[in-house]
C-alpha cells in the first residue's frame, strides 16, 4: 500500500513521533489543539526501533485495505469521516480501558456516563449506563444515545454534566 499524501505518527506513551513534519493545516485532524506540541520529527531509522501504542494514519483514503491485510492482528478504527486511521493493539479500546478502571474502583458500568462523538466510541457507548453523543456525533452513536448534548466546540460535555449530574 503506498499512500505518499498520508501524514503517520506514532504514539509510544505520552509522547507523539513523525518522520515527516506535520503541516499546520492538519493538526486539528490528528487532534492536535494550537498549544499542544506538535509530533516530534525524528530520523525514518528511529520511528522503526518504536513500539508505538498507537499508529495514526491521516489522509489515508485506502484505510478499508489496512483492515483488511491487518484487521485480524490490530484495531483498525476510522475517524473524521475516514480521514484519521488509527490503528492500536487488537484488545485496545475505550470500553476496555473504561471497564479495567470501573474494576478496580468498584463501580458498574450501568453507573457511568459516557460521551463521544465518532466510531472508536460505539463500544464504549454499548457498554456504558448512559451514553451521551455530542451534537457532532455521528449518527450511530446518536442512534444509541440515552441523550444528545451540545457539539464540542459548545461545551457538550460540561452542559450535560450540568444537567443530569450537578
Amino acid at each position: 500500500m503506498h499512500a505518499p499524501q498520508s501524514v503517520l505518527s506514532y504514539e509510544v506513551n505520552d509522547s507523539c513521533y513523525t518522520s515527516n513534519p506535520v503541516p499546520d493545516s492538519r493538526c486539528a485532524q490528528l487532534g492536535i489543539r494550537p498549544n499542544d506540541p506538535k509530533p516530534q520529527v525524528v530520523d525514518p531509522d528511529y520511528i522503526r526501533s518504536l513500539s508505538p501504542t498507537k499508529i495514526l494514519v491521516l489522509g489515508c483514503s485506502t484505510w478499508q485495505d489496512i483492515n483488511e491485510h491487518f484487521g485480524d492482528h490490530v484495531n483498525v478504527i476510522a475517524t473524521d469521516e475516514g480521514t484519521l486511521v488509527q490503528i492500536m493493539h487488537a484488545t485496545a479500546s475505550k470500553e476496555q480501558a473504561v471497564e479495567w478502571v470501573l474494576s478496580q474502583i468498584g463501580v458498574k458500568a450501568e453507573q457511568v456516563m459516557v460521551f463521544g462523538d465518532d466510531f472508536n466510541d460505539l463500544g464504549l457507548f454499548q457498554m456504558s449506563g448512559f451514553p451521551v453523543a455530542m451534537d457532532n456525533a455521528i449518527i450511530e452513536l446518536k442512534n444509541c444515545a440515552a441523550h444528545v448534548t451540545a457539539s464540542n466546540d459548545n461545551d457538550g460535555v460540561a452542559a450535560a454534566i450540568e444537567r443530569f449530574v450537578v
